[in-house]
């Protein structure tokens, strides 16, 4: 099993600079975490003890386990986005979201436990959700445009796809106690966007 993060030094972030070093580096915490822990089964007691707080800290800091745990799936989806960006040049859309999303099985799993941990949050946090949500969408278009123009409603479309794909597909690839549905994410996926796309550019 990997070792754990080494705990955070305790000291109260007095300000908003400090305070957004904390979140940093509990965010981090959180996804080392991951890389070894369903995010369905990872306690704000498992986030406390790896760093080095008391679980209020964690709510102090964080508001939340889900706000927390989807502040790192947008973390999670700026990486992936930059990682495609990288991939695209020379590959099919649909190849090249199906690979990459298959690299990054922390932010699939979350991507699948997302509508659990939304539908718990409050009135603030998702203002949060929903700035990160249309900074991401803004960066994947940016990322897809040389060779996949899309307009802003084909961009939203597509963006709910990859979402529902990913996270339909990986439940059914990583279920709890039960044989998988689908034994390879990445080809069904790829399956999936390829149709999906194939119709959107055909509608205009």
């Amino acid at each position: 099993m990997p070792v754990p993060p080494p705990p955070l030094p305790f000291a109260r972030a007095r300000s908003a600079a400090q305070r957004q070093d904390r979140m940093a580096q509990l965010t981090a915490v959180t996804r080392e975490l991951l890389t070894h822990t369903r995010s369905t089964t990872l306690t704000l007691g498992d986030v406390a003890a790896a760093a080095g707080l008391a679980k209020s800290g964690i709510l102090r800091y964080a508001g939340s386990r889900e706000a927390l745990l989807l502040r790192v799936m947008h973390e999670e989806h700026l990486a992936w986005i930059d990682a495609l960006a990288g991939a695209l040049p020379g590959c099919a859309p649909a190849a090249a979201l199906a690979r990459t999303l298959a690299a990054r099985p922390v932010l699939c799993d979350l991507i699948a436990a997302s509508p659990v941990l939304i539908s718990r949050l409050g009135p603030d946090e998702l203002q949060v959700l929903a700035s990160q949500a249309n900074d991401a969408q803004r960066r994947l278009g940016a990322a897809l445009r040389p060779s996949l123009p899309l307009s802003a409603n084909q961009l939203g479309a597509l963006t709910a796809a990859v979402h529902a794909f990913t996270g339909t597909t990986w439940a059914w690839s990583n279920p709890d106690s039960v044989q998988p549905i689908v034994t390879d994410f990445e080809a069904t996926v790829l399956r999936l966007l390829e149709v999906f796309i194939a119709g959107l550019l055909s509608t205009g």
